[in-house]
């Protein structure tokens, strides 16, 4: 029996963001960025900084998931902690973009207009100066 959305329960939005939760699932992403750009976000849930720039990560992850070029992985660092030493990750939240299985980008901390500008930097052709991700306005 199908359920009906009548009954006054609204359904929570999925998330874009995809949530890492073992080595198997990051080893499968990982092997993602061999065809299109996958931004690693070391976060902690409990981060304030991360807490700010989570609607703008969304709102990017959206945006790469809609247009097929990208996605978003996030990764805590409690739980990836030696991923994070070798990655080098000193603040949070830090996002690692990777291109062909290679680290092409970072970006540490709240910076919308750093983020922006490198996932685009990394997305678009080198002829071209089109944005793909525009996550200026998102809150």
């Amino acid at each position: 029996m199908a359920s009906s959305s009548s009954d006054g329960v609204t359904a929570r939005p999925t998330s874009a963001v995809t949530n890492i939760q073992s080595w198997d699932e990051f080893t499968e992403h990982f092997v993602i960025s061999d065809s299109k750009l996958v931004v690693l976000v070391f976060m902690a849930p409990w981060s304030e900084p991360w807490k700010l720039m989570r609607p703008v990560v969304e709102t990017m992850a959206r945006q790469l998931r809609s247009s097929a070029s990208g996605e978003v992985c996030a990764l805590s660092v409690d739980r990836f902690n030696t991923l994070g030493r070798l990655l080098r990750v000193e603040a949070l939240p830090t996002f690692v973009l990777v291109k062909k299985r290679r680290a092409v980008g970072r970006v540490v901390g709240v910076n919308r207009e750093e983020l922006q500008a490198s996932v685009n930097k990394h997305l678009a052709p080198a002829s071209s100066a089109q944005s793909i991700v525009d996550i200026a306005a998102a809150t």
